[in-house]
């Protein structure tokens, strides 16, 4: 990719990964991102920069992007042909606007917004694979409504966009707070366990979610919201059993309660059709 892309939210497990993946394709990458210690942490997201500080084609940018100047300055500077937006912005804040203002104010660069799977509601029926045209229930979670707000100010921009509703991802070195991270530390201090919920859930690998990311920008299906996850349930326990095996560790665990929201599995249709996606 000979293009620009801004990336924000760079120094997040996702941006990072997808800024990396950029990179090594040739694309002039401007990563920014606040550098916040709430998430991963501070110095997991320096980490992060570090190592994508020594691609010669990366621009590392420290700054808020929901604030209207610094989001103007950034743009004005790194002219991207795309954004891939993956910054997590705070419940309550501006989010997106100032993003949104400065991205018009520089010929409209495609936007591809990350948002979240844990959006949809219940089923309609049991075992309902979560669809893109199902009304979206972000019940009273302070950070899901956050997310919808985002969705719908992207919508009711002018720019060219796509919205991809994450799954729930799995990645090696993930942060501590990430499954199956702090299960595989108590696994590996021979302690027991402890799962919210052993419901199957639709777990998408961290290099699969890149490649649908990277998908997006090359295909560009402006106007659409798509699901990018698994289309599969896994039970938590079934990867704790492999972690103990691989790890020749003997697993003991036990369900601390429910979940506090229905877990879905994604329906692939239309990543399959508009991202080529599998």
């Amino acid at each position: 990719m000979a293009f620009r892309v801004l990336v924000a939210g760079g120094a997040g497990l996702v941006g990072s990964a997808v800024a990396r993946q950029l990179l090594e394709e040739g694309a002039e990458v401007a990563v920014v991102d606040a550098l916040v210690a709430e998430g991963d942490g501070r110095s997991v997201r320096q980490a992060r920069l570090e190592a994508l500080r020594a691609f010669p084609k990366a621009r590392i940018v420290t700054a808020d992007l929901s604030l209207p100047g610094a989001a103007a300055e950034v743009f004005r500077e790194a002219r991207p042909g795309a954004v891939v937006n993956a910054a997590l912005f705070p419940p309550g804040g501006p989010g997106l606007t100032a993003m949104l203002e400065a991205a018009r104010a520089h010929e409209g660069p495609f936007f591809v917004h990350l948002s979240d799977a844990a959006l949809y509601g219940p089923p309609g029926a049991p075992g309902q694979p979560a669809l893109e045209a199902e009304p979206i229930d972000p019940g009273r979670d302070p950070v899901l409504l956050q997310r919808m707000v985002e969705e719908s100010r992207l919508r009711g921009s002018d720019l060219s966009w796509v919205v991809l509703r994450l799954f729930d991802l799995l990645a090696p070195g993930a942060p501590p707070t990430r499954f199956p991270q702090d299960a595989l530390e108590t696994l590996l201090d021979g302690e027991e366990v402890l799962l919210p919920s052993d419901e199957p859930h639709d777990l998408l690998a961290l290099g699969d979610a890149v490649h649908g990311i990277l998908a997006a920008l090359a295909l560009r299906p402006a106007g659409r919201t798509i699901n990018l996850g698994s289309g599969r349930g896994v039970a938590p326990s079934l990867v704790l059993h492999l972690l103990g095996d691989r790890a020749f560790r003997p697993v003991r665990f036990r369900v601390s309660g429910n979940p506090a929201r229905p877990v879905r599995i994604a329906d692939l249709a239309l990543a399959g059709e508009l991202l080529r996606f599998r």
